[in-house]
């Protein structure tokens, strides 16, 4: 019973969290379903002990991140035709926006949401994404160059 207690905290601590770096790395909403469930799953089988509450966020974004690699690198994935998620939001502005930020390769989407969304430093980033601080300010600098360049383009056509 207390474990189910200790789950059901958990799920409504990073259950947002957990899903929005699932869809914004996977693409698919089934996906990022699959990947929200099996995180929440490997935590309640391994009941992991954190040092702190940073510990515990950190390990929740690194198990949702291998996730979705393996989701990306499995055969079934790459047969898969994918269809666009009309995901709409209340403005144009923020439609645009969201379309533009999910057809950036996966490296920049998941540091663009990390810093952006979730507010970490970029060395906190190059920590949970097992990178170096260089690579991930370069993968930041092309994501919003790109981000730039599409919304201002994209704006001026209106």
């Amino acid at each position: 019973m207390q474990n189910e207690t200790v789950l059901k905290e958990k799920i409504d601590k990073y259950a947002d969290m957990v899903y929005r770096i699932a869809l914004t790395r996977c693409g698919t909403i089934e996906n990022a379903e699959d990947v929200f469930q099996d995180v929440f799953m490997i935590f309640s089988e391994k009941r992991p002990k954190f040092k702190n509450t940073e510990h515990e966020k950190a390990w929740f974004i690194r198990v949702t991140i291998n996730l979705t690699k393996n989701i990306k690198q499995s055969a079934w994935n790459k047969k898969v035709i994918r269809l666009d998620e009309n995901i709409k939001f209340k403005s144009n502005e923020q439609n645009n926006v969201f379309s533009v930020v999910c057809e950036l390769p996966q490296n920049y989407r998941t540091v663009i949401y990390l810093l952006y969304y979730e507010g970490y430093k970029v060395k906190e980033i190059a920590k949970l994404l097992k990178r170096k601080e260089g690579t991930i300010k370069i993968w930041l600098f092309r994501a919003r160059e790109i981000l730039r360049q599409k919304l201002e383009g994209g704006f001026e056509d209106e």
